[in-house]
């Protein structure tokens, strides 16, 4: 079958492996046995202290090996230090908050707003929203928000003895300054009797509305009205209707200076005058604060008639009103009206009178 039988070639590949093998020593069986062992059930010898380095560490490697056994990994930030006596004493800074925009800041003015003036609310006067007073009937509810100034004025002068008078002067004023108008009326009633009766009878009503013009805001629309009352006239009553336009030539918080011109008519009734005779109107208003109790008033007005043979007429009139107290006041005053064609009767009657005022 060959060379050599299969029997030959197995008994020849033993002696191979028998031949290179090689024989372990003593030391080495001795040292395959105490595999496995722990090195105090190891049998003492020769042996090598390089394999248990970890049992021969120092006391404090075994303790921090210890130690960190039970060390736990920090899943929360550190606290903060504890602050010192000195940072305790400095007082903390306010945390400032993003506001979005369009809201201002604390402490911080928006454009157009003057810092240190207080931010007003405008009513809202919508209707059956808000309701002045809790009166529909109100006219700030219709008109809208205003500013209004009221006072009454009353005046007694009595003589007796060889000449027995009495006199009483009665008044009063209302003003009303809204967004869009300003209205003003004004009555006076004066009345002397003496022994031979009634001496003095008259009264006055006023009345001015005007129109500040946005575009000039020195200029103005009025419209006047006034009524006459004189039982010693050649009249019973005139009724006098203008209108025009008016000036602030001078204007402060303490002065104000304003030029009226205009036309109209004056009608008379009870009077020899018969119809409606047109005139102009001229004349001007003056208010000054001398102090803060202390204020002084002129008001003129002149009517020349656009009809030659009616002449003209002018009114004058002048106050001085000092503070007693507050809403309380002492008021001096002096009215002058003159016509130039009196109808048989003096062309000049002045007035004159010391008041108490009470504004309200």
């Amino acid at each position: 079958m060959g060379w050599f039988s299969p029997k030959s070639i197995f008994a020849l590949a033993l002696l191979t492996l028998a031949a290179i093998a090689v024989p372990a020593t003593g030391d080495e069986i001795e040292s395959f046995d105490s595999i496995g062992l722990s090195y105090f059930e190891q049998s003492p010898g020769d042996i090598s202290t390089a394999e248990f380095v970890h049992y021969l560490m120092p006391a404090d490697d075994v303790q921090s090996s210890i130690d960190g056994s039970f060390d736990v990994p920090e899943l929360l930030p550190p606290l903060p230090a504890e602050p010192t006596l000195a940072e305790q004493a400095q007082p903390a800074e306010a945390e400032t908050v993003e506001k979005p925009e369009g809201e201002k800041q604390d402490g911080e003015t928006m454009e157009g707003e003057e810092e240190g003036e207080p931010v007003e609310e405008e009513p809202s006067y919508g209707y059956l929203d808000y309701v002045p007073y809790g009166q529909y009937g109100h006219i700030d509810y219709w008109l809208g928000e205003s500013k209004w100034s009221k006072s009454a004025e009353i005046g007694l002068n009595g003589q007796t003895g060889n000449t027995e008078s009495n006199s009483l002067r009665v008044g009063s004023k209302i003003k009303r300054e809204g967004q869009y108008t300003i209205f003003t009326s004004e009555f006076k009633h004066l009345r002397t009797a003496g022994p031979q009766g009634l001496t003095q009878n008259n009264a006055f009503f006023k009345h001015k509305l005007e129109w500040p013009l946005k575009v000039y805001k020195d200029w103005s629309l009025y419209e006047n009205t006034n009524l006459e009352y004189d039982e010693f006239k050649a009249f019973d009553l005139r009724l006098v209707f203008n209108g025009g336009v008016s000036y602030k030539a001078y204007k402060t918080d303490m002065t104000d200076f304003t030029l009226n011109g205009g036309a109209g008519f004056n009608q008379e009734f009870g009077s020899p005058q018969k119809g409606i005779v047109p005139e102009a109107n001229l004349g001007f208003d003056f208010n000054h604060s001398i102090t803060v109790g202390q204020k002084l008033a002129m008001n003129f007005d002149f009517y020349p008639s656009m009809e030659a043979d009616q002449g003209y007429r002018f009114t004058n009139e002048a106050s001085y009103t000092v503070a007693i107290r507050e809403g309380l006041s002492l008021k001096i005053s002096a009215n002058d009206r003159y016509d130039s064609t009196p109808n048989n009767r003096k062309r000049n009657d002045l007035d004159y009178a010391c008041l108490l005022l009470w504004e309200f």
